[in-house]
């Protein structure tokens, strides 16, 4: 069909070449520009973030704190002075906690960590029971032990509260009190000779014997 005498027809203008990008596939030239714009953001990011490591770096950690009363007598506290003259308040020191320090062992931990004494010139010790141990229950008798090496001809005694409990001098090194009543017992041992001289004697242990206890 003619056009109209008079009327005027435009031929479309034609496509922008971003707008064909946009269609059409990425050319390698494009993707690397994008890779790069990538990159640049990223530097920007990092810069921004030890831009803000550095400032908080220098931010003091304990600020000068200020205390003044104004005219009304309301006592203020601040961390800027609010006129000359005003003096920092003097803080307490602050409070740390350290592990390693409150780790502390008690007194019991202690001793069971401690080596046991040698022996002296004495040559005997008692090893159990320990000095002022508490006994609940001594229906079965008291057991106890010493570290000793004898010689040859020598022998061992034991003694509750001062009194001989073996006629007869032994070689072992353990020793079974009975029939101790509740109360504070002391505890002894010695080594004798053939001939039935005394040695030496151990230092002697105290120990308290109680009624077991009950659970309801």
């Amino acid at each position: 069909m003619p056009p109209e005498t008079g009327a005027f027809s435009f031929p479309p203008p034609p496509p922008q070449a971003g707008h064909l990008k946009m269609i059409g596939a990425l050319t390698p030239l494009d993707a690397v520009g994008l890779r790069h714009s990538a990159a640049r953001r990223y530097l920007r990011k990092m810069r921004l973030l030890l831009v803000l490591a550095l400032s908080l770096s220098l931010i003091p950690a304990r600020a000068e704190i200020y205390r003044w009363v104004d005219d009304k007598g309301v006592t203020h506290y601040g961390d800027k002075p609010p006129k000359d003259g005003v003096k920092p308040v003097e803080l307490p020191p602050l409070q740390t906690y350290n592990p390693s320090a409150a780790a502390v062992p008690s007194p019991a931990t202690k001793q069971l960590d401690a080596p046991a004494p040698p022996a002296g010139k004495s040559g005997i010790r008692i090893v159990s029971p320990a000095q002022d141990d508490t006994i609940r229950d001594a229906s079965a008798g008291i057991s106890m032990s010493v570290d000793v090496a004898l010689q040859p001809g020598q022998g061992l005694l034991y003694f509750l509260d001062g009194v001989q409990q073996n006629k007869v001098a032994t070689a072992s090194s353990a020793w079974l009190f009975e029939h101790v009543e509740r109360g504070e017992h002391q505890l002894g041992a010695a080594i004798v000779a053939a001939n039935g001289r005394e040695v030496v004697r151990a230092t002697p242990v105290t120990v308290h014997v109680k009624p077991p206890i009950v659970l309801r």
